[in-house]
């Protein structure tokens, strides 16, 4: 064989080869691939646009609606049906601006919203031109849909904005939702909402996957900032975490061509649909007659909190926080003057007192330290000690005196000691019985205070239940007898929420249950979901192993305070009912007014409601919280003292939520969340 020859055939084999190769990789692409490609095709001519969804509804316990959408108009910029020529773009500049001249909108401001909206390419998704161009009133509306000729790319678009019917009302529960803020956002950008239906490698073989880009949250979408909006954003126990008031966008396929601009709509991939309903335990009527009791007190000085909870299921069926803000004015946005009015105002009118304020609990503390006494000591309740206004007690060679509010000049035992919050008895409950800090600080704790009661709101305190080891390590001192003497009556370093004393008195009520409170009796979850109602029940935190006969000890002093002879509300007497009370005037400043706490229970024989009244810096928790209490328990009792069911035998979600609890987020807002406009 010639040279030429092994050439010519080594050519033949490598075209060969060859030739193999390319068919081998067309018949890839061509019948093993092609969809694959033709995803691709199709969706370099296709563009998805989201439309809005409702945010979902919050409802009180018998179906009236606290939080609802109101549809508003717009104004949106589609940049890729926008014209090429800068002068044409000018033309709707000078146009808008006239528009929107009566609403000190100027040339520049449009112009720069227009840049603003295509600095990121030709898009077909509409783009709002910023606040000014929100909230629009029907005549621009209609003045923009009559020129729309000469605004090309530009047009009115439908949202929807939170709207509050009660204004103020139940301002603190229900809290608030605004626009996203960037923190937010960041930590937010990447949930996806849940695959439902087909399985996830369906979706991703269907022609064009519009999950695969279907974020919950945009840069404009609404979030909830407090109250119930904010715990009950999303399901943060879910695995996915999935979204509860967020309701889902629905989606728009359109046709676009090579310079993406939109040729024809070619479906609808998916309607929106409203987030979940959610069902409150509140009762609208007694809230509003609990925020008129407190409102009363409070007048345009002072601050104060009430609590209305049912002892058997810890349903709250009113939490009052006084003053409080028109959520509303959120929505709205605030201006800057206004914003720092309340942001200014010494009352925290942004704080819901019922969860974050913490204070020294005073008198009302009195019954915790009792059951202390009679669990931890052989001490009698018979046992009478004399009280003359003060005693004395010797420490580093000096006499020091603790005073009582008063001088009973009379022996008082325990029961007494209840029902006229004899200081003295308590001060010898230590001194000659032996209780202890410690055994009072294990009984608080029992009774829930110290940690959060997971109410389902966030921002909620934890409070302060100190102890030796506490003081040695926040101050760096030891603790005296005198610490002690304090701590038995509710004062020291002691620190508690209004809820905190309305979960403590439904414990003494009903026996010895601590039952976490809870604002939320349902969610109706959209369509989508596929899942049935999720449904709340009571959940008891701990069961007390105290003896009952201690209990009824404690029951029966509080009834005196009442009915007892010389009981500090014995304003509460005229009542239909029999009530079970404690009052308490808690000092933390000696230069003011002392804090004025009232907790009861009713009815006295079948306990069904508990009530935490506190009004700061009043005075007398007798003559100024014991007030409100009894117009609290009076509705109540009015409305379901015939032994109307308050909760169905609701089930225990297999999986509780878990709504967000951010301290951080505290009491105040964030400055991040922009609440006023200009």
């Amino acid at each position: 064989m010639t040279g030429f020859d092994l050439r010519l055939k080594i050519l033949g084999l490598f075209i060969g080869v060859l030739l193999v190769t390319l068919t081998g990789r067309l018949w890839v692409l061509q019948l093993t691939r092609w969809i694959d490609f033709q995803e691709q095709a199709l969706q370099n001519r296709t563009s998805i646009v989201t439309t809005p969804a409702p945010r979902g509804l919050i409802y009180d316990r018998h179906g009236r609606v606290l939080a609802e959408n109101r549809p508003n108009w717009r104004l949106v910029v589609t940049p890729a049906m926008l014209p090429n020529s800068s002068s044409e773009r000018e033309d709707i500049v000078r146009c808008l601006a006239s528009i929107l001249r009566d609403h000190d909108v100027s040339t520049t401001d449009v112009r720069n919203a227009i840049d603003e909206a295509c600095a990121s390419g030709r898009s077909v998704k509409p783009t709002p031109l910023g606040s000014f161009a929100d909230n629009l009133p029907l005549e621009i509306v209609a003045q923009i849909e009559e020129r729309s000729l000469d605004l090309p790319g530009v047009e009115v678009a439908e949202y929807f904005q939170r709207h509050y019917p009660y204004g103020d009302l139940a301002a603190h529960v229900i809290g608030y939702a605004r626009p996203i803020n960037s923190e937010e956002y960041e930590r937010w950008r990447d949930l996806k909402y849940p695959v439902i239906g087909p399985d996830e490698e369906e979706v991703e073989r269907r022609a064009l996957a519009p999950w695969d880009h279907d974020p919950v949250y945009r840069s404009d979408s609404n979030f909830g900032k407090s109250g119930v909006e904010a715990g009950y954003e999303l399901d943060r126990a879910a695995d996915p975490i999935v979204p509860i008031l967020k309701g889902r966008r629905g989606m728009l396929v359109y046709e676009v061509d090579v310079h993406n601009r939109p040729i024809r709509l070619l479906r609808e991939e998916r309607v929106p649909e409203q987030g979940a309903g959610v069902y409150l335990t509140l009762d609208l009527d007694l809230q509003g007659v609990a925020e008129e009791a407190v409102e009363a007190a409070v007048g345009g000085r002072l601050t104060g909190a009430a609590v209305l909870m049912d002892v058997n299921t810890g349903g709250v069926l009113a939490m009052a926080s006084k003053p409080s803000v028109d959520p509303n004015k959120w929505v709205r946005g605030f201006s800057s003057e206004e914003y720092q009015r309340y942001a200014n105002d010494p009352r925290h009118p942004f704080m819901n007192k019922a969860i974050s304020g913490t204070y020294p609990p005073g008198s009302i503390f009195k019954m915790v330290t009792a059951l202390a006494g009679l669990e931890t000591t052989d001490v009698s309740p018979h046992e009478a000690h004399l009280c003359r206004g003060r005693i004395g007690i010797r420490g580093g060679g000096s006499v020091w005196y603790h005073n009582c509010w008063t001088d009973h000049n009379a022996r008082i035992d325990m029961w007494e000691g209840i029902a006229q919050s004899c200081d003295i008895y308590f001060y010898e409950l230590v001194r000659k019985a032996g209780t202890t800090s410690d055994a009072i600080a294990e009984y608080g704790r029992l009774f829930g205070m110290g940690s959060a009661t997971n109410c389902g709101l966030p921002a909620e305190a934890e409070g302060r239940v100190p102890d030796r080891e506490w003081k040695a390590d926040y101050l760096d001192e030891d603790w005296y007898t005198g610490d002690t003497f304090q701590y038995s009556i509710g004062q020291s370093f002691l620190r508690v929420t209004p809820l905190q004393m309305a979960v403590m008195t439904a414990a003494i009520a009903n026996g010895g249950r601590v039952i976490s409170p809870r604002l939320v009796r349902k969610i109706e979850w959209p369509q989508y979901m596929q899942r049935g109602p999720t449904l709340f029940q009571a959940e008891e935190i701990r069961r007390l192993e105290i003896d009952p006969d201690h209990f009824r000890i404690v029951q029966e002093g509080m009834k005196r305070v009442v009915y007892g002879e010389r009981g500090t509300a014995r304003a509460l007497q005229d009542l239909d009912f029999t009530v079970a009370g404690k009052t308490g005037s808690a000092q933390f400043d000696l230069d003011k007014k002392t804090h004025a706490w009232f907790v009861a229970y009713a009815p006295y024989e079948n306990p069904r409601f508990a009530v935490s009244v506190l009004i700061t810096e009043a005075g007398s928790g007798g003559e100024i919280a014991g007030p409100v209490a009894a117009t609290i328990l009076e509705a109540a009792m009015e409305k379901y003292g015939d032994g109307s069911t308050l909760d169905e035998p609701y089930l225990v979600p297999d999986e509780p939520l878990a709504p967000e609890l951010d301290v951080a987020a505290a009491s105040e807002p964030s400055r991040a969340d922009s609440p006023h406009d200009g």
